[in-house]
């Protein structure tokens, strides 16, 4: 249930105030928090419509400032969460089995209430030479507050977790649109409309021990690290956690013991414990150190904590998934019967997740040499060379292994584990033809002829190119926007269907 008011008052038509009330019920929360309270105001001022201003009427159309703050609540979350669940179990008391109520692993919390958003926002808008040139130049900084995230609670309580208000984000950032008349003529117009935003979004409270980690499924449990979206304050939304890629372990990487045929990571050399599985029928053409893993074609990570070895402990942040710049353009053009408008967007920064890759680099179970993967992984490093009867026949001699990888760019591909590594974490930036419309319409002394007011013929694609560095599919693409506990993954790809290429072809009749 919501009640709603607005109050609107003008000044000479120069000074301009909104005022809005909303009052939002919602049975999600408790009967003590049914109730969010979400004011807002803004306030305009024509400040070409001044007198002070009037010499400039010869250039100036239009020039208005705006400022504006208001709030806004969201009560999207299970309506279970502030009352008590009960799951049944089945217990057996002697030939008997009976069926019983238990608490759920969620604790209760009565005193949920409302997020808000409070949105403060400048702008300016302005218009110059008859509006050939127009647009708006705004100053923003959002921040949404009492965010519901999972905490854990005392076991002793016989409880797991409980939602709390304890998350609080921000965004801050400048947005621009411009409209601008190239040429005005009788038979030839062409103009552009250009948006620009940037953006920084910030994590401004997060309690210690809140659950905000959340992970994906490409690797399934076997994906490490397990969290592969991690939340942290003072930082973005959208932080990829994994681990530093190093390449992989080169011959040059050990010392080779020619009569024992064994292979020792030289000083300095940090050895990989715990993260990797390659199956045995990998590691057995191998003779290696007592307590080593590390062997030539071994996939390389950065020993990030500089103890030495790299484990789970070397996991860090190896991605920002939020770009900071994005926006679009759209030339508009016509020449007596034809027209054109060509619509492109882009994005400037930010990294995407490609798990397709990491899939087939790593992670998968069926660790058959001929497994169906992505073309990148005939450069992986090689141990086998396949004989004149077409068997596999394994190569250990450093000599022979450096000449048989000398072009490789990846590192063995076999390993069980699936880990997220920053090798394929990519830039995805891009710029995308998105809409390009071509038309042309049929003189009015052909067409009166036939009753017919208006004809216009036209073709119109969608998606026609993306300029972009990934080698994905698409930058532009999220296959998961709900993680594990329920916050964001964004630009995550894993075994996403590609944008489709659209034409078309029309006639516009008016008659």
């Amino acid at each position: 249930l919501s009640w709603f008011g607005r109050a609107n008052y003008s000044f000479m038509k120069r000074y301009l105030l909104t005022a809005t009330f909303r009052a939002d019920g919602s049975s999600k929360f408790s009967p003590n928090n049914h109730w969010g309270y979400f004011p807002a105001a803004a306030a305009a001022w024509r400040i070409s419509d001044e007198p002070f201003m009037e010499g400039a009427k010869k250039f100036l159309d239009n020039l208005k400032f705006r400022l504006s703050y208001g709030s806004s609540g969201s009560d999207n979350i299970s309506p279970s969460l502030w009352k008590e669940t009960w799951t049944t179990k089945q217990i057996t008391v002697g030939t008997k089995t009976i069926t019983t109520y238990v608490p759920g692993d969620m604790q209760s919390n009565p005193n949920l209430k409302w997020e808000s958003t409070i949105s403060r926002n400048a702008g300016l808008d302005f218009g110059f030479f008859n509006n050939r040139i127009s647009g708006s130049i705004d100053a923003y900084w959002n921040t949404t507050k009492n965010i519901l995230m999972k905490v854990p609670v005392d076991p002793s309580a016989g409880y797991s977790y409980q939602f709390q208000n304890v998350g609080q984000t921000s965004n801050k950032g400048i947005e621009l649109a411009l409209n601008v008349d190239i040429v005005r003529s009788k038979d030839f117009n062409l103009s552009l409309s250009a948006t620009y935003n940037f953006n920084r979004n910030n994590i401004d409270k997060l309690l210690d021990n809140a659950l905000a980690d959340t992970h994906t499924n490409w690797g399934s449990s076997m994906r490490l690290p397990y969290y592969d979206y991690i939340i942290r304050k003072g930082q973005p939304v959208g932080l990829i956690q994994g681990f530093k890629a190093a390449g992989y372990y080169t011959v040059d990487d050990f010392n080779y013991d020619s009569n024992t045929k064994t292979y020792t990571l030289k000083a300095g050399i940090p050895d990989i414990k715990s993260i990797i599985n390659y199956p045995t029928s990998v590691t057995s053409s191998f003779k290696l150190a007592s307590g080593q893993t590390a062997f030539p074609g071994c996939v390389k990570f950065a020993d990030v904590s500089g103890d030495g070895v790299v484990n789970a402990n070397d996991a860090t942040i190896i991605g920002k998934t939020m770009p900071q710049h994005t926006g679009g353009f759209t030339f508009n053009a016509s020449y007596k019967q034809f027209d054109l408008s060509a619509g492109f967007t882009y994005q400037i920064g930010g990294d995407i997740y490609n798990a397709n890759a990491m899939y087939s680099m790593m992670g998968n179970k069926d660790n058959s040499l001929g497994q169906n993967r992505l073309a990148f992984i005939k450069d992986t490093y090689r141990i086998y060379n396949v004989n004149s009867s077409g068997n596999l026949d394994p190569v250990t001699d450093p000599t022979a292994l450096a000449a048989l990888n000398a072009n490789a760019k990846y590192a063995l591909n076999y390993s069980e584990y699936g880990l997220a590594s920053s090798q394929f974490i990519e830039d995805a930036s891009y710029l995308r033809l998105q809409n390009l419309t071509i038309g042309y319409t049929l003189p009015k002394s052909a067409t009166k002829k036939l009753g017919i007011q208006n004809c216009r013929i036209y073709f119109t694609g969608s998606n026609l190119f993306c300029i972009t560095g990934y080698s994905g599919l698409d930058p532009d693409v999220n296959t998961d926007t709900d993680g594990e506990n329920g916050f964001p993954t964004p630009n995550y790809d894993y075994n996403s269907y590609p944008k489709a290429r659209t034409y078309t072809f029309g006639l516009n009749l008016t008659f």
